[in-house]
């Protein structure tokens, strides 16, 4: 019984101990491993290379493709905003820079979901990956990283690959105006990354609350240059409301927040090359899911290729600067 007083020498050392233990406990999360962060990636860009699913499910019910994006965004939105006011005081210094990153950031939201609509899943999937060579190139000149040959070697592997992809090699979608959208999602990302690497210290609040909205904001405005200024009906956001906030809260919500928070720690090129595990699953699960999407011989090739660049940086031992700062 000793143990449960409060004079007791056992509960004594343990409440001096506490808060070591939390010290360590936190740790991990406020200055992680490489390797901590990379594996942190992996699994949230594997989850990622699903959400092309809602997309189409959405589609499939009648949602246009600039509708469906706000509407897997908002849910995650409203999150972000109550985390947002909830440490309000400590938010407000950091809005416009959290701004600045957003407008990148929910670009590459809008363009790469509807290119994924409008367009084959695997290929814009696969061009929006050339994103590490934008991606180490500013991480070189802007954030001075010590770019490595393993990552140039995994660069030009990648861009064999993609050779190879819009070869037309099987393919049974044309390319269109969705692989112009998937092209120019890989630079607006790696924009932001940067960014969010070069300003480490802006809260992970703001930068979701930015990164939600503008996502939504843009898609609605792009469907109305389109032409697509009507929304859905009312019956029609009551049938699709359920399963979009799962959707967003479940799966959009802690996928971009993993991805987010690692990149804090990790430089943009680098980070951009692990996300190619979602390449792995969009493109098992397309050519699975969908018959239209089955690829040819020469496009395997290239989807390999793009993989095999991934696998290079993982085994290619981090520049000594890709710690925080």
């Amino acid at each position: 019984m000793r143990f449960f007083t409060f004079t007791g020498r056992p509960f004594t050392k343990a409440l001096d101990n506490w808060p070591y233990l939390l010290d360590r406990s936190s740790m991990q999360l406020s200055n992680p491993s490489n390797q901590f962060a990379s594996l942190a990636v992996l699994i949230a860009a594997a989850i990622w290379g699903l959400y092309w699913i809602p997309l189409r499910y959405l589609a499939g019910l009648g949602v246009r493709e600039d509708w469906a994006v706000a509407l897997i965004n908002i849910p995650a939105a409203c999150v972000a905003l109550i985390l947002f006011l909830w440490q309000l005081r400590s938010q407000l210094p950091h809005l416009r820079r959290g701004a600045l990153i957003g407008i990148f950031m929910g670009l590459t939201v809008a363009l790469f979901t509807i290119g994924l609509v409008l367009s084959s899943v695997v290929r814009v999937t696969l061009l929006f990956y050339l994103a590490p060579i934008w991606s180490t190139l500013i991480g070189s000149y802007w954030l001075k990283e010590d770019v490595t040959r393993g990552r140039w070697i995994a660069i030009a592997i990648g861009l064999l690959g993609l050779g190879f992809l819009v070869s037309q090699g099987g393919g049974q979608v044309p390319l269109n105006i969705g692989d112009v959208l998937g092209f120019l999602s890989g630079i607006t990302w790696a924009v932001g990354g940067a960014m969010i690497k070069r300003y480490g210290e802006v809260p992970m609040p703001t930068l979701l609350l930015f990164q939600f909205c503008l996502a939504s904001i843009f898609a609605l405005l792009f469907g109305a240059l389109w032409g697509q200024a009507s929304g859905p009906s009312l019956a029609l956001l009551q049938q699709v409301a359920p399963a979009s906030t799962v959707i967003s809260i479940g799966i959009i919500l802690p996928s971009i927040l993993i991805i987010f928070w690692a990149q804090k720690f990790l430089f943009p090129g680098r980070v951009a090359l692990l996300m190619m595990t979602e390449v792995i699953v969009a493109t098992l699960t397309a050519s699975w899911m969908l018959p239209q999407e089955a690829m040819g011989m020469l496009e395997w090739i290239g989807a390999c290729l793009i993989v095999g660049a991934c696998v290079v940086e993982i085994f290619e031992a981090p520049a000594p600067q890709d710690a925080p700062t």
